[in-house]
């Protein structure tokens, strides 16, 4: 998980949603195609929860609400992310994000900065919050240690660490480096973030 910063709201997805008996199941094509389209930028391309990459589609993408969706917030914006399939191809041992949380509520939420402050790695690729009483969200809810993304977030590890090692060798690395390493991996400017692009901000920042 990383912080995601909601960009302005569709006007298109504005107009809708205040027409009167507005539904989520019963929006428009085109307005929920520029729904997701906004969702998925905002993010950088990435699942909100697991950060695997998504596309603007729905059929690599869902739209999830943050809180379980009733009558007052399902068309809520703020209450929106975009979210990856959750391992619905792997078994239900190995399900995570939205596939796996179903209707449960969390309290950690990417939406929340203070709340991602309290998010760390191991390098093995595990992810941590120091929120107390919080682990058990990442854990059991959202099976965020899902053996395939602990194996696939250490590996963008390592590969970052060969790629900066490759380059200097045995020299120390500048602090000036490791900035601009962080600086490029945390923009949006240059397009999507790169996948589970937050165990890669951590290392970085360890390092500044």
């Amino acid at each position: 998980m990383i912080y995601i910063h909601k960009d302005d709201i569709p006007s298109v997805f504005v107009t809708y949603s205040q027409q009167e008996g507005a539904h989520f199941d019963d929006m428009p094509t085109e307005v929920k195609q520029t729904l997701r389209e906004s969702l998925w930028r905002e993010q950088g391309g990435i699942c909100a929860y697991c950060m695997q990459s998504i596309k603007a589609d729905g059929q690599s993408m869902k739209i999830e609400h943050f809180h379980a969706r009733n009558s007052d917030n399902e068309l809520d914006y703020r209450n929106l992310l975009a979210i990856c399939h959750g391992g619905e191809d792997r078994g239900a041992l190995h399900h995570t994000c939205d596939t796996c949380k179903g209707n449960r509520e969390i309290h950690i939420s990417p939406l929340n900065k203070a709340d991602m402050l309290t998010i760390s790695y191991t390098s093995n690729g595990e992810i941590k919050t120091s929120k107390p009483g919080r682990q058990d969200e990442l854990d059991t809810i959202l099976n965020l240690n899902d053996e395939y993304l602990i194996y696939n977030r250490r590996n963008k590890l390592i590969a970052l660490k060969r790629e900066i090692s490759k380059r200097y060798k045995s020299r120390t690395v500048p602090v000036q480096y490791w900035k601009k390493v962080y600086d490029q991996y945390s923009s949006r400017e240059s397009g999507p973030y790169s996948e589970f692009v937050g165990i890669l901000l951590w290392y970085l920042k360890k390092k500044i």
